[in-house]
């Protein structure tokens, strides 16, 4: 499996499309798709059903009903018919997030892709608590599909708080998108009652931080170039979005690794509002010691 964690440079060689069938589907779909062919990679189209049994007694006479994986596994064959692309496909019954871990790890998957599901099962991964727990288990990134795709990612923000995880998601985003403009944009806080001598202002904060950039030897000089920084005052979980917003950016990512500040101010107490709302898609980069 293809470690998304080294930065090596390589690109996804297996890819899991997790879809819940709904109508907004074909976006996750179309994105996997483009990825795939992008990276030449293996494509995996995943979806999870009501546990039940496949087959159903039915009085003599009556046809026998179609078992809910059955009916999921044609609605699939059809969505990838339509697109001309061959894919492996998945269909498996139980909690979602802990069948959708389950495959990445037994097909050896390098990345995710989810959409904004609506359904009762799948849907409940990006709207509730299952979010929480497939991103806290998978090692390799989770790409969270809004939009419909517009071509490759180009304009990229990465959310940091100078933390390692931080780091991580910067170079894997380098790794995954080397045609991609990159802004690493940092909001902070200002305590309250902190003195006006102690305040570090944005200006100083972004020389420490190109500094520190500039200092780390992972940082090649084809990956500063291509590089932006942009450091602002306020809650980031309100200052990403409005950012991601105003400036058009198809993509944001988040490092997930030891679930700090950062991870939990924009995925834990916001989960529904970034995931259902934020603009453009969402890209989560785990840690490799999940």
């Amino acid at each position: 499996m293809t470690n998304m964690n080294d930065h090596s440079g390589e690109q996804p060689k297996v890819i899991l499309l997790a879809t819940d069938l709904s109508c907004r589907c074909d976006r996750a779909l179309d994105r996997a798709i483009a990825m795939a062919g992008e990276w030449n990679a293996r494509l995996i189209a995943a979806t999870i059903v009501e546990p039940g049994p496949e087959h159903m007694l039915e009085p003599r006479g009556r046809r026998r009903p179609v078992s809910p994986a059955r009916r999921a596994r044609r609605t699939l064959e059809s969505h990838l018919a339509a697109s001309g692309v061959a894919a492996d496909i998945l269909v498996a019954s139980g909690d979602p997030a802990a069948e959708l871990q389950s495959i990445a790890v037994k097909e050896g998957c390098d990345l995710v892709i989810v959409g904004v599901g609506r359904s009762a099962i799948l849907g409940s991964l990006l709207l509730g608590g299952t979010a929480k727990r497939l991103i806290r288990t998978l090692s390799v990134p989770l790409l969270v599909v809004h939009d419909r795709p517009a071509g490759p990612y180009r304009n990229i923000i990465v959310a940091t708080d100078r933390s390692p995880g931080a780091r991580e998601a910067l170079l894997a985003s380098a790794s995954l998108f080397p045609r991609a403009r990159l802004t690493l944009f940092h909001a902070h806080d200002v305590p309250s009652a902190a003195a006006p001598a102690d305040l570090e202002t944005d200006y100083d904060l972004r020389s420490h931080m190109l500094a520190e950039i500039v200092a780390d030897p992972r940082i090649s000089d084809d990956l500063a170039a291509r590089l932006d920084l942009v450091v602002e005052t306020g809650a980031v979980e309100r200052l990403i979005s409005e950012f991601a917003e105003d400036h058009f950016a198809d993509l944001t990512v988040v490092g997930s690794h030891g679930h700090g500040v950062l991870f939990e101010a924009i995925i834990g107490s916001t989960e529904r509002k970034l995931l259902e709302n934020h603009s453009g898609d969402l890209l989560i980069v785990g840690s490799a010691d999940k």
